[in-house]
């Protein structure tokens, strides 16, 4: 006797079910969301060696690493570019009291085509100094005033937002987290700290096309070869900006936070610039500090394919076959050292290879000890050391800024930019 039809509908629909999750997890989008980091690295060296026997021969092979870097990857760094302040006032909110506000406008200049460019720069401070403050710059993925909640904040002409009831804001705090549009402002202020915000969108915009067209008109002088890519620029405008920083009294050691692209840009602008003296690269990936050789993430024909515009035009003959490169990121790290970097990551993000950055971190320990300094000493990538002037952090979950990064954050802060 046949069975009954929705018996054999059920089947039917089981099997389609079954058929549907095996597609899904075949898929490789799928596998990298489901892998989770090592807490054990692997053994493979970085490659190629970054071994130096003393200061001087490293401080003698610099000017050529950076060029290196800059011919075959990131484009030229705008030597050229000067910045001036062109506006600044007071706002009326203080944080309940606790801080104040302060919104700028600075303009940077190409002498060399006579075309500028204009940003917005707003400082918290704590109310009450007694000496000069570490300022936090940070570069954002939100337009400043939904990093600052202040009435009296400036908008942006494009008038993009990622709060409200703005679907994208939904869906920035939903799969990022609870900090990814801004800090924790009070936490951040009550333990003396300053922060910069910048939006870097607002200088070149993250979008190939009109990324292109700016960086065309901005560098002018430049050959297609030489041009900054995207993440050049932005280095340029988080250097820049400590420039204007440098001539305020409230503001000690500034130390560049960046979260995903920006953590990449941080490393770049301290690399080409001792106005940063210290990094927090949040989940930076490959061309931040993931190495690009025997990576388990992103590719940099990955970045190349989704956004073009953040790197050189020379990065395209590099990237499939990055074994030509004459360099690795590990190189990157040395050249900030010996200042303090922290390395954010997180368990379920492989796309950024948090093992990468582990392993980089530690070949780039090798230039560390040149200095007396400690590097990285943890063995495990769970082992979160925040005295070591290369600190590395891991937390459970994905991609983003959550509840526990930022305490590792100050943590880390406290250890190397005390306030007592």
């Amino acid at each position: 006797m046949p069975k009954p039809y929705w018996k054999r509908k059920r089947i039917w629909i089981l099997s389609l079910l079954g058929l549907f999750v095996f597609i899904l997890l075949s898929n490789p989008s799928v596998q990298m969301i489901l892998k989770t980091a090592p807490d054990k690295p692997r053994s493979i060296l970085a490659q190629p060696s970054l071994n130096y026997k003393n200061q001087a021969a490293w401080e003698n092979a610099q000017d050529d690493l950076r060029k290196s870097f800059q011919e075959t990857l990131y484009g030229s760094y705008p030597n050229e570019l000067i910045v001036d302040e062109v506006d600044s006032r007071l706002s009326k909110e203080t944080f309940g009291g606790i801080a104040t506000i302060e919104f700028k406008t600075l303009r940077v200049k190409n002498p060399a085509n006579s075309v500028s460019k204009r940003f917005g720069l707003i400082l918290v401070k704590p109310a009450s100094l007694s000496k000069p403050s570490p300022l936090i710059l940070t570069q954002n993925f939100c337009p400043n005033h939904d990093v600052v909640k202040a009435d009296d904040a400036p908008l942006p002409d494009q008038g993009f937002s990622c709060e409200g009831s703005a679907f994208f804001g939904v869906l920035m705090h939903y799969f990022f987290g609870r900090y990814i549009v801004s800090p924790p402002f009070q936490n951040i202020l009550e333990k003396g700290y300053a922060i910069g915000v910048l939006h870097p969108p607002e200088f070149i915009p993250d979008h190939p096309l009109s990324a292109n067209e700016e960086l065309e008109t901005l560098f002018s002088n430049y050959t297609d070869n030489q041009r900054p890519g995207a993440l050049m620029a932005w280095a340029a405008q988080a250097i820049l900006t400590t420039e204007i920083l440098k001539s305020d009294t409230d503001i000690g050691p500034i130390i560049h936070w960046g979260h995903s692209r920006y953590g990449k840009v941080g490393l770049l602008a301290a690399a080409h610039s001792e106005n940063i003296q210290g990094v927090i690269a949040h989940q930076s990936g490959t061309a931040g500090a993931s190495l690009s050789r025997g990576g388990s993430g992103e590719t940099l024909l990955d970045i190349l394919n989704g956004y073009p515009h953040w790197l050189g035009s020379a990065a395209f003959s590099y990237a499939p076959n990055v074994e030509k490169l004459p360099f690795d990121q590990h190189h990157l790290i040395g050249l900030v050292a010996p200042r303090p970097i922290l390395l954010g990551n997180a368990r379920r993000d492989v796309w950024s290879d948090p093992e990468g950055a582990f392993r980089a971190g530690r070949a780039a320990s090798n230039i560390y000890g040149l200095y007396d300094s400690t590097g990285l000493t943890a063995e495990r990538l769970g082992d979160f050391r925040p005295k070591d002037d290369i600190s590395f952090w891991i937390r459970p979950g994905t991609h983003g800024v959550v509840k526990e990064d930022w305490p590792a954050f100050l943590k880390f802060l406290e250890s190397h930019f005390p306030l007592n």
